[in-house]
């Protein structure tokens, strides 16, 4: 029988918090006072995530015009919606490298952007409006993950390499192990965290977009693309197969054949190999 995130919660104890840096940011864009320009204090506060901010208003993905040189120009390039996203992905990167965990365990970050990459990607070609939702949310999709990591890693650390090594069905062990999956604890923290409904959705439903909430099956459905196509690369931790249904389901969401998914994913690989440093420096 499925838990509710309340009891996820209660099983876990205490989950990790949302690092300071994302919290403020959050809190900014909450704040309808706010300006682009307070953002830009906090970002200046930590020189990496500086660099960052600027490396992805460059990048292509983002489809830049010039080059951007300045915090400033960089935020208007972004969007502040999105200058708010990378700030948050630029402190979760410290969530998905900390415990101990091996190199199979660490790829979990490389997957995330790579997921977030491609899915962004696939929703421009669309012409999905909300593209850093999707792009938040691909990064944050298997952040049950890494929690799971932190708290059980004499247990979950070996079951993660089970399923790398031999590419069962990652869900269904988690289940079997701990009375939940790493869906169930992501949206658990997501929630924990009050992020956007959006983002809840997708890191709860990417294996199963069908079962998303109706007005939030677009979004999931892009991650759940985003999520093969990396998997389909070999950068995570799972089989291509266990995914064919969750993949099935988002081409149903987007109205998708065989032949335009394809078309889809050769323009997400080629974002993907336009944006190969976002992957490495980021």
């Amino acid at each position: 029988m499925s838990m509710t995130p309340q009891e996820v919660i209660q099983n876990l104890g205490d989950l990790p918090p949302l690092p300071q840096v994302a919290t403020r940011a959050i809190r900014i864009s909450a704040d309808s006072d706010s300006s682009s320009k307070q953002l830009q204090n906090l970002i200046r506060t930590d020189q990496a995530l500086s660099g960052q901010l600027l490396r992805i208003a460059n990048s292509a993905m983002f489809g830049r015009m010039r080059e951007v040189a300045t915090l400033t120009e960089a935020i208007l390039t972004l969007g502040f919606s999105t200058a708010r996203s990378v700030v948050i992905a630029s402190s979760l990167k410290n969530l998905y490298s900390r415990g101990p965990a091996s190199q199979k365990e660490r790829i979990l970050w490389e997957h995330a952007l790579t997921t977030a990459i491609t899915g962004t990607a696939i929703s421009k070609a669309l012409r999905f409006p909300v593209t850093e939702e999707v792009f938040l949310a691909g990064l944050m999709h298997d952040i049950g993950k890494s929690a799971m990591v932190l708290k059980f890693p004499e247990s979950y650390v070996p079951l993660l390499r089970r399923i790398h090594d031999q590419g069962e069905d990652g869900l269904a062990l988690e289940v079997d192990a701990f009375g939940f999956d790493h869906a169930m604890v992501g949206e658990a923290l997501v929630r924990s965290w009050n992020l956007a409904e959006g983002i809840e959705a997708a890191v709860r439903w990417h294996h199963d977009p069908l079962q998303a909430p109706p007005t939030r099956r677009r979004s999931v459905a892009l991650v759940a693309l985003g999520n093969q196509v990396a998997i389909d690369l070999q950068i995570g931790i799972g089989s291509p197969d266990a995914l064919a249904g969750a993949t099935r389901g988002a081409m149903e969401i987007l109205g998708l054949d065989e032949g335009a998914y394809q078309e889809h994913r050769v323009g997400a690989l080629e974002a993907l190999e336009r944006d190969r440093t976002l992957v490495s420096d980021f």
